[in-house]
C-alpha cells in the first residue's frame, strides 16, 4: 500500500522544511520534536509517458497551472533529535491534471492525470557546531510511487487513454545547514542527491531559505526550492525538475 507522501508528480506545489530551527537550549540528551506543514509553489517542467511505442508527453506547467488543476495536496515534515542525532520523517501527496502535447510525426495534444506520494527518511548526524553554525551530514531513503494517466486526442472517439504506475526506492545522500543573522534570524538549506541508478537514474533536492522565530517554540521559514527525478522503466518515464518558493511553519516541542 503507497505510503501516502511528499513530491510529486508532476506538479507539486510546496515544500518547506525548516528542520533545523530547533531550539539550543535543551539538555543534550532530552529528545526535541517539531512538525512542519509546508507549502512549495511549484512549477514542473518535464515528461511523463506510459503508452507502449510513444514519446513521452511534454508537460510544461508554470505554478498558476498547477493550482488551477490541483485535486488534492497534503506535505508535512517530522523530527525527533537527540543530542548530535536526529530522524526526519517528509510525507507529500499530491494529486493534479495538466495539458501536454506528444510529439513524432505531428504534435498530439494530450491530458496527463498524476498523483505522486513520496515518503522521505533520513538520520542526520551533526558533523559542526559553532558560534550558532550548524552543519548536518545525513543519509536515509525516499521511497515514490507515481501514478499517471496519459490520454491522447480532443474527444471521443478517436481518444487514446493509457495508465501506467511505478514506485521505487532512492538512496539519498547529502548535507544541511545552518547560520544565525541575528538574534532570531538565520539561513538554511540542503542539498541532496539520490538514486544512483539504484531506483530513479538520478535525484536531486536543493534548498535555500531564511527563518525567524517568532517565539521559542514556532518559527516561519521560506526560501527557493529546486527538485529533479529521472525514472524509467520500460514503458513508464517519469523524468520531471521542479522548482519554486517555499514557505512553512514549524512547531517545536
Amino acid at each position: 500500500m503507497p505510503f501516502p507522501a511528499p513530491i510529486l508528480t508532476r506538479a507539486t506545489l510546496v515544500a518547506l522544511l525548516p528542520l533545523s530551527a530547533v531550539a539550543q537550549d535543551a539538555e543534550p540528551d532530552t529528545w526535541r520534536y517539531q512538525i512542519s506543514p509546508y507549502l512549495w509553489g511549484a512549477s514542473l517542467e518535464g515528461d511523463a509517458g506510459v503508452i507502449p511505442g510513444l514519446p513521452p508527453a511534454e508537460v510544461d506547467l508554470s505554478f498558476s497551472d498547477i493550482l488551477e488543476d490541483l485535486e488534492v495536496a497534503a506535505m508535512v515534515v517530522g523530527q525527533a533529535r537527540r543530542g548530535d542525532w536526529a530522524l526526519q520523517l517528509d510525507l507529500q501527496h499530491v494529486r493534479t491534471r495538466s495539458e501536454g502535447s506528444v510529439g513524432g510525426a505531428g504534435v498530439v495534444a494530450a491530458k496527463v492525470d498524476a498523483t505522486i506520494q513520496s515518503a522521505t527518511a533520513q538520520l542526520d548526524y551533526l558533523a559542526y557546531e559553532g558560534d550558532g553554525v550548524e552543519l548536518w551530514v545525513t543519509g536515509g531513503l525516499r521511497y515514490w510511487n507515481v501514478e499517471t494517466t496519459l490520454t491522447l486526442g480532443a474527444g471521443d472517439p478517436g481518444q487514446v487513454r493509457a495508465r501506467g504506475s511505478d514506485s521505487w526506492w532512492d538512496p539519498v545522500v547529502g548535507l544541511r545547514g545552518r547560520m544565525p543573522l541575528g538574534a532570531s534570524s538565520y539561513v538554511t538549506g540542503w542539498a541532496y542527491l539520490g538514486g544512483f541508478g539504484t531506483g530513479s537514474d538520478s535525484m536531486t533536492d536543493l534548498f535555500l531559505g531564511a527563518g525567524y522565530d517568532i517565539t521559542e517554540t514556532v518559527a516561519l521559514v521560506g526560501g527557493i526550492r529546486y527538485q529533479s527525478v529521472d525514472r524509467t522503466n520500460r514503458d513508464f518515464i517519469w523524468d520531471v525538475e521542479q522548482a519554486g518558493p517555499v514557505v512553512g511553519l514549524t512547531a517545536r516541542f
